[in-house]
């Protein structure tokens, strides 16, 4: 018998190593090490794996010293040490993705107690007494695992015996030449219930030595301890949070006090929600009749024994088996939205990543990866140049494009500008000897969002830049294309882009885009900077914030447009800014729970606004609210008991629905202008629904913590027919309401923006400064499209037509780059549509992580193929024989 162990030790353990060494490590390991480097790989995965690959090594030179030495038996080695380590290096690697707080417990136990176990069998030569009520506690704990282990496996014995049974006749001859594969598997199947057996007896051995010592009751009583423990912690671990999260947040809680007790329970709300969402990444199997069926299918067994087969299945598997539903992703996602106030995908960034990670499939990794991070596309270069003009200033920015995937792929970008910058131009090239090679065009906004989106399904170069808020713009380009070697090059291929515009020179200097958020494109510490021809360092943003300008003074500009409009520009000093005086204003406050990390900035705003606002004007705050609760409203903000400390943000209100609520308050109250009081937001939560009823006064967005990406055609038009605008401060918008400056008769203001005063005047000197005339044609559509109809296209068709004279991008004129006549012609057919200029909302919901599943097999899927074609090889040459 030990001479036929032995022979089974190592024909395992060499079968394993071959299969390690020439099949998972060169397929999988290689790919894994390489984003181990780059920090995409979880710890505890990486150990796994060198664990999968250094165990079976260990063992076998352990087992070699064996036959010198003989420290312990081989049946020890194997049962006692390389089994349990290598259950729990495969569960790991191969079954396992995000590990929950139980499985997390169940491998960390099962090693602890290996290593436990492991420590007594190699020091008991030396003295047999050293055994200890560790080792026994180790012992104890790893064999109640390892009959967990059989029980669930026993489940598959019988039909899978009746299974080869019927299927022996063809099955043997192949057992038979692949005699090394067919023990291998044998013996992993085979490994829980070899370890019951040799634990069973270790722990026999470990319980007498110590009842002699320690007297056999105490031992007993020790032992029992420990096994209550380990099975409270196994039934306390067993519980999934999303059963609770889902109870806590329905019915939706009706009162102030309601709210804060659920917001109490943030934690286990996040907790569970997130277990929910990830429950594909979480655990290995649902709730199904998988084992029903087996059985039917090969023992043929009664439809009730089957069920109550499943029945003890399912019980016995419960913590590795989601407790919910599929429609539990999109429910979490739903509700995590109305309670956090943002996506999932966006607020768990980190946390998402570690699940999908967490694969031996790297493949599938990367992949979901990309959905989170968006590394598909390299910057490779970037140059930056600025003209000066005085006070004002040309700046175009180039960049290069390498796509660092198989699939052609877009580069987005969300980015802000000064209000009273002029975005003037737009090209692609997809060849380097060849700049600008296609142009732009300004279409409608609706029109241009239409050709591009179905360009895009056409896989065809198009680029399109849009305004989406009065200071925020949207870029995209597709398709970067696919990373593959251009033929007759070494050089894979690349996609050039061109943006210029015009802006004026502020306080900190030339002011580049701010960068709200990117997606696909990214840069690392090899892209090439330029800046004014000259090389800079690498950096981890985007663009620097400002670039020096020459002491230069501010200087008035007068131009006469082509149609006879006289736009005149003066600057403002910062000592010409006034405050407000017998004004009153509605104040909207954001209630929704991504405002509570902006309390401070709150309880700051509205000091500032008691102190120097309030002592000479009035307002009305005006509190808004997430059903069931009522949004209210308080008059007379400095007489009234308002407590900022009291206040409880909670869920999610998007900002038309602030608007909305106020609007069913207000009555007839009338107002000099209204502040929204909020945060970013999220834009790709909003919805195309419309806004009922005009903006009575001016309104004004104070984003506090920065500006939007964007916002909806609708909250923009709101704002712009009112009057408003957006800033991150309201000392700003109490200035600018405030200062009105005039040149007298004959003059008219447009605006006051970034420190100049603009005004359509009568009586000036004729001016055809061209270059300058696209800051003042901004102007004068921003002046415009208050007075237009935004649902009569005819109207908007003036606005679109000072875009397309100066090449600008407005809100409702958009830059498109086409490539080729179909673009072209298909372009011509939807500027001519009723609906042109309407914009849809891009992005409602970011995508969810879902398993992916390759149409193309990996290249360990590609081993197992060629094994299935090599078994069935020498099935045809024995029925050839």
């Amino acid at each position: 018998m030990k001479n036929l162990f032995t022979a089974f030790f190592w024909i395992f353990n060499m079968t394993l190593l071959a299969i390690v060494y020439l099949g998972v490590l060169p397929f999988l390991g290689l790919a894994l090490l390489s984003d181990a480097a780059t920090g995409q790989v979880p710890l505890n995965f990486l150990v796994t794996f060198v664990g999968l690959i250094g165990v079976p090594t260990a063992c076998a030179i352990t087992g070699f010293r064996t036959r010198v030495q003989q420290p312990i038996t081989l049946v020890e080695l194997f049962y006692g040490i390389e089994a349990p380590l290598l259950v729990v290096c495969m569960a790991r690697f191969f079954w396992l993705h995000d590990l929950t707080p139980l499985t997390a417990g169940l491998l960390l136990t099962l090693l602890l107690g290996t290593i436990v176990t492991g420590h007594w069998l190699l020091s008991r030569r030396e003295n047999v007494m050293r055994v200890s009520l560790w080792h026994l506690a180790g012992q104890v704990l790893v064999l109640a695992i390892a009959l967990y282990l059989t029980a669930i496996l026993a489940f598959y014995v019988p039909p899978t015996f009746a299974g080869i049974v019927v299927a022996l006749p063809t099955l043997l001859p192949f057992a038979l030449v692949l005699l090394p594969l067919s023990i291998l598997i044998v013996g992993l199947c085979t490994l829980p219930l070899g370890m019951v057996v040799m634990y069973g007896r270790s722990l026999y051995g470990t319980v007498q030595q110590l009842g002699t010592r320690y007297g056999e009751r105490q031992v007993e009583a020790f032992t029992g301890v420990v096994l209550a423990g380990g099975l409270g912690a196994f039934l306390l671990l067993q519980q999934q949070p999303q059963i609770a999260a889902f109870r806590l947040l329905t019915p939706a809680p009706q009162s102030d006090q309601q709210r804060q007790a659920v917001l109490q329970q943030s934690n286990t709300i996040r907790s569970g929600l997130l277990n929910a969402y990830l429950s594909q990444y979480r655990y290995p199997r649902s709730n199904n009749t998988g084992m029903q069926e087996f059985y039917q299918s090969t023992l043929y067994v009664p439809d009730s024994f089957a069920q109550a087969v499943q029945a003890g299945f399912n019980a016995l598997t419960a913590p590795f088996t989601y407790q919910g539903t599929e429609a539990d992703i999109d429910k979490a996602a739903q509700l995590y939205t109305q309670f956090f106030d943002g996506p999932i995908l966006r607020s768990e960034r980190a946390t998402i990543q570690t699940a999908l990670q967490s694969t031996f499939n790297r493949g599938e990794a990367k992949a979901g990866l990309d959905d989170i991070n968006q590394k598909r596309v390299w910057l490779e270069s970037q140059n930056i140049t600025v003209t000066p003009q005085g006070d004002w200033a040309d700046v175009e920015i180039s960049e290069v494009y390498q796509n660092k995937t198989n699939l052609p792929e877009e580069v987005l970008y969300y980015f802000s500008l000064p209000e009273s910058a002029a975005v003037t131009g737009l090209w692609l090239s997809d060849e380097a000897k060849v700049p600008k090679k296609y142009p732009f065009a300004i279409a409608p906004r609706g029109a241009a969002q239409q050709v591009y989106t179905n360009q895009v399904r056409r896989n065809v170069d198009p680029a399109l830049l849009e305004q989406v808020g009065p200071q925020q713009y949207r870029l995209r380009a597709f398709p970067v294309p696919s990373m593959s070697v251009i033929p007759g090059s070494q050089e894979p291929p690349k996609l050039y882009l061109w943006l210029q515009y015009k802006v004026l020179k502020q306080p900190a200097g030339w002011q580049l885009p701010t960068l709200r958020e990117q997606r696909n494109v990214f840069w690392t510490g090899a892209t090439k900077r330029i800046v004014n021809g000259k090389t800079v360092t690498a950096s981890d943003q985007w663009l620097p914030a400002t670039l020096p300008a020459e002491n230069t003074p501010p200087n008035p500009h007068e131009i006469t447009l082509p149609w006879g409009a006289h736009v005149l520009a003066t600057p403002v000093a910062q000592t010409d800014y006034q405050l407000p005086t017998g004004k009153r204003f509605a104040v909207i406050l954001d209630r929704s729970r991504s405002m509570e990390l902006h309390r401070q900035e709150v309880t700051e705003s509205f000091r500032w606004l008691q102190d120097k606002i309030l002592p000479q004007n009035s307002a009305d705050l005006y509190l808004s609210a997430i059903a069931p609760a009522q949004p209210q409203r308080l008059e007379n903000l400095q007489q009234s008991s308002f407590d900022l400390s009291k206040t409880v943000f909670y869920g999610m209100v998007q900002p038309k629905e602030m608007l909305t609520q106020f609007q069913q308050l207000r009555g007839e109250r009338q107002y000099d202008a209204i502040l929204l009081l909020t945060d970013a937001g999220s834009y790709e939560l909003n919805n195309d629904t419309k806004l009922t009823g005009e903006m009575p006064a001016p309104l004004w967005f104070v984003h506090l913590g920065g500006l939007a990406f964007a916002y909806d055609d609708a909250t923009l038009k709101a704002i712009q027919d009112s009057d408003g605008g957006v800033t991150t401060q309201m000392q700003m918008v109490m200035q600018r309401l405030a200062t009105q400056p005039s040149r007298g008769e004959g003059t008219s203001f447009l605006n006051l923006v970034d420190g100049y005063a603009w005004f359509l005047t009568k009586n000036a000197a004729a001016s055809n400064n061209e270059v300058f005339g696209a800051l003042a044609a901004r102007q004068w559509t921003t002046h415009l499209s208050h007075y237009v109809q935004p649902n009569k296209p005819t109207e908007l068709d003036a606005i679109h037509a000072t875009a397309q004279r100066y090449g600008l991008v407005t809100p409702y004129s958009s830059m498109i780059v086409l490539v080729d006549n179909q673009q072209r012609d298909e372009l011509k057919r939807a500027e001519k549509q009723s609906d042109r200029f309407d914009r849809k909302v891009e992005d409602s919901q970011l995508p969810q992580p879902k398993p992916n599943i390759s149409a193309v097999p990996e290249p360990a899927e590609w081993l197992l193929l060629l094994v299935g074609a090599g078994l069935l090889w020498g099935y045809r040459q024995v029925k050839i024989s």
